[in-house]
């Protein structure tokens, strides 16, 4: 009789303790996957830093990202860019075949490798690079924490692993760890060692691998895009990326970087974006993407005298006409914007675009004359 009742006295202790034991498992779960969905919608994105790439001579530029920045609360590091002027062939990489890239696109490609060289040497896990005609929407802290549920769930689906890492310290680790699990890690709320790119800006996708994508409802999002012939609703795709042009904004991880400049640094035979593209189509390089995008690019309104200066490109330069047309103006006097998203982008569904907001936030009362 004792003896039946020692036992159930130690079978109940037993059942309560590993009852506590899940319990504490479970809310630490719960708690770790509140930080990452709180890491990742940080003044950095959830991302080591933000990093955008600007000319010397483009002040707008740094003032547009500055008030992006000011209203969205984000934390963004100006990265000088590169000239044409220090572009000089003997420091450009080799490359296999006589092939015309433009003097401005080395320079481009340099910007970026830049960046990605430097994130190597400090040992940085993922960095949001963006182009200096980056535009995002004044709720792009909220887009991104609804988004990193969802990213991570895709992950799953597709049985990610992390990537290979050739890199001295990855090789001299056997210690598995949450990350690589794809358990929450409010450090790197994004899980970068299981992929080189997260594409969150680009212009236009490849229809391969559309399927393999995880569709979410945001509330950010306007409805009515078209997603390899479905019409979505207040919706987003999050999907395996086949391949796509224009590096408005990017997340790089380690390994990604380490890839991208290697291939960069033995062929320079295409400008950056189209390299990148076809590594991402011959399987080299792992990259994810978002559409609608989460960011995109921006350009000056028609008619306000601004594209006949060649503020609206970098890379092609002014196109003068015999007379400026500045009816425009009456536009910008409504609403108090000079900018908006570029035509003849697709995936772009802004609901409110923060250079269009600024105005009647920053100034509510004022008009302009």
């Amino acid at each position: 009789m004792i003896g039946f009742f020692a036992a159930n006295v130690y079978t109940h202790t037993y059942q309560k303790t590993q009852g506590l034991i899940h319990q504490e498992i479970t809310s630490k779960n719960v708690n770790s996957s509140n930080r990452e969905l709180t890491a990742a919608g940080n003044s950095t994105l959830g991302f080591s830093s933000i990093q955008f790439i600007n000319l010397k001579n483009r002040f707008d530029r740094v003032d547009a990202v500055t008030l992006q920045g000011y209203l969205t609360g984000l934390d963004i590091i100006e990265v000088p860019g590169v000239e044409s002027d220090q572009i000089h062939e003997m420091g450009m990489p080799p490359n296999h075949r006589p092939v015309d890239i433009l003097l401005k696109e080395k320079a481009c490609f340099r910007a970026h490798a830049n960046i990605w060289s430097q994130m190597l040497r400090d040992k940085s896990p993922a960095v949001l690079i963006l182009e200096s005609d980056a535009a995002w929407d004044i709720n792009v802290r909220e887009i991104m924490t609804h988004l990193n549920p969802h990213f991570t769930t895709l992950l799953r689906q597709l049985n990610s692993t992390p990537i290979h890492n050739a890199g001295w310290d990855a090789r001299n680790s056997r210690a598995a760890t949450s990350h690589d699990l794809l358990q929450p890690n409010p450090d790197d709320p994004w899980h970068s060692s299981h992929w080189d790119v997260l594409s969150l800006g680009q212009c236009l996708e490849s229809p391969v691998n559309h399927e393999s994508s995880v569709t979410y409802s945001d509330e950010h999002v306007a409805a009515g895009k078209e997603y390899f012939g479905k019409i979505m609703g207040r919706e987003r795709v999050v999907r395996l990326s086949g391949g796509f042009v224009c590096l408005t904004a990017y997340v790089v991880s380690q390994t990604g970087a380490a890839k991208l400049l290697l291939r960069h640094a033995v062929d320079l035979d295409a400008p950056v974006d189209l390299i990148i593209r076809g590594m991402i189509g011959s399987g080299d390089l792992v990259t994810y993407s978002v559409m609608p995008t989460v960011f995109a690019q921006w350009e000056y309104l028609n008619n306000i005298g601004m594209k006949e200066r060649g503020s609206n490109s970098d890379i092609h330069g002014v196109k003068m006409d015999n007379e400026i047309d500045l009816t425009g103006w009456e536009d910008v006097k409504r609403t108090g914007s000079v900018w908006h998203d570029k035509e003849g982008h697709p995936d772009i569904a802004f609901r409110n675009m923060a250079l269009e907001k600024a105005w009647s936030l920053i100034l509510p009362n004022a008009k302009l004359d």
